[in-house]
């Protein structure tokens, strides 16, 4: 009923659930996937068993989608929030996975968050200089970007503080789908503090160090 009344076309696999989703994913007629992170807001985990087995497995991006999603009924994306490490390699990683699935009219803001090894030590007109940098780092790591935003601190606060300040319909983020102990800190921070839908762009793990 619920597919019906928004128009969208209905399947119904068998057999075990992970593996039917992924053969699923994997057909080539699909561009991505679109999951519930988990059962509730107040869950433990920033996703359930089975979308984090897609999430690991699947070689299309993968839209998590929070249980209290702020705004609610059928809305396009307007506003995507891009952060990127800053390296060239990565951000060609997000770039390629995100652009074939961009509609028009969609405005990019990509986030870059400063490290203490990484801050520029020496502003000396910091309006002109932070413009300029901006700039600078729209054109080698997005062009497609609107803007940019130069924040230090922790990633997924700068991402939260965003969220809300710019009203972002999507969060995009690369990974290399390994989720063991030690690796995709930022992926999790970021999902469990989520009010709005998550884009995982699946990379390799050379590439993919936004997640760390």
């Amino acid at each position: 009923a619920l597919a019906a009344r928004r128009g969208i076309p209905l399947r119904l696999l068998s057999g075990p659930v992970v593996p039917a989703l992924l053969g699923a994913v994997g057909s080539s007629e699909v561009i991505a996937a679109v999951l519930g992170a988990r059962a509730t807001p107040s869950g433990r985990r920033p996703v359930g068993g089975t979308a984090l087995a897609v999430m690991s497995g699947a070689n299309k991006p993968v839209v998590v989608v929070p249980p209290d999603v702020a705004g609610g009924g059928a809305q396009r994306f307007h506003r995507l929030l891009v952060p990127l490490e800053g390296t060239r390699a990565s951000s060609s990683a997000v770039l390629d996975g995100l652009v074939p699935l961009l509609a028009d009219n969609v405005e990019l803001v990509v986030l870059h968050v400063f490290t203490p090894a990484t801050i520029p030590r020496f502003l000396d007109r910091p309006g002109r200089d932070v413009s300029l940098l901006s700039r600078e780092f729209i054109a080698q790591h997005c062009p497609p970007a609107t803007r940019v935003e130069l924040r230090t601190g922790s990633v997924s606060d700068q991402v939260r503080a965003l969220c809300r300040d710019e009203t972002a319909d999507l969060v995009v983020l690369s990974w290399s789908q390994r989720s063991e102990p030690g690796r995709a800190a930022v992926i999790r921070a970021v999902l469990s503090q989520a009010t709005i839908p998550v884009l995982l762009l699946p990379v390799p793990p050379a590439t993919a160090t936004t997640n760390r």
